[in-house]
């Protein structure tokens, strides 16, 4: 059974972006079906392997005799086209409502490019981050723990006062090498470590006033 944390814990969010906020799985697939088949690639090897990384770090690691520079503009130009494929993650717009009317500030933190981040999170009918560190921002990408530092920073926060939402694993292990504690989104994540203090399909059993130990539906 799934037990909520006390957010009164902490003084600000991270969140992660595809499969955490919204659910951009289609649009991916969608968006680099036709890269893995010119290049001979496993579609859902790619998908599976690249969940949560960037695309240019992808690249590096797995493609490095290509243009990382170009082949990560094309791939991110082929996510635009897609965007109206993007839905939310049930509960994530009233959850973010709740963290606005007791001004709890949050960031996100997404290994997505801006410009996609943004679209997405508007056509999904999400509010507009006050603060973002999306692709560009980090030399490092996830699972390193710099987005999450940027992300804290951006809040005027250290790591260990905030609480990321992560779906990944390259994801939650970037956040818990920056000393987050993590809460993981969904089914995809099974890693074990004691700063995950929770586990929860989506955003509508959430209840922000809920304390420590009370369990989810």
């Amino acid at each position: 059974m799934e037990l909520f944390c006390d957010l009164s814990n902490y003084q600000g969010i991270i969140f992660d972006m595809d499969g955490t906020l919204v659910d951009s799985d289609k649009a991916i697939a969608k968006a680099i079906a036709p890269w893995c088949q010119i290049h001979h690639l496993d579609l859902e090897t790619v998908l599976k392997d690249g969940r949560g990384v960037r695309f240019e770090d992808y690249i590096r690691q797995h493609l490095p005799h290509l243009d990382i520079h170009q082949e990560t503009k094309n791939l991110e130009g082929a996510e635009a086209t897609f965007a109206t494929y993007v839905c939310e993650i049930a509960g994530a717009t009233r959850f973010i409502a709740h963290l606005h009317e007791r001004q709890i500030p949050w960031v996100l933190a997404t290994s997505a490019d801006r410009e996609n981040a943004l679209q997405r999170m508007q056509h999904c009918g999400l509010p507009r981050p006050a603060y973002l560190v999306g692709a560009e921002d980090v030399q490092n990408g996830k699972p390193d723990p710099e987005p999450f530092i940027s992300a804290a920073k951006k809040l005027g926060l250290s790591c260990r006062d905030c609480v990321v939402f992560e779906d990944s694993d390259a994801g939650v292990q970037g956040a818990l090498a920056a000393g987050c504690d993590v809460v993981v989104v969904g089914r995809f994540c099974q890693l074990d470590h004691p700063n995950i203090v929770a586990r929860v399909i989506d955003y509508r059993s959430w209840n922000i006033e809920l304390s420590q130990g009370k369990q989810a539906c």
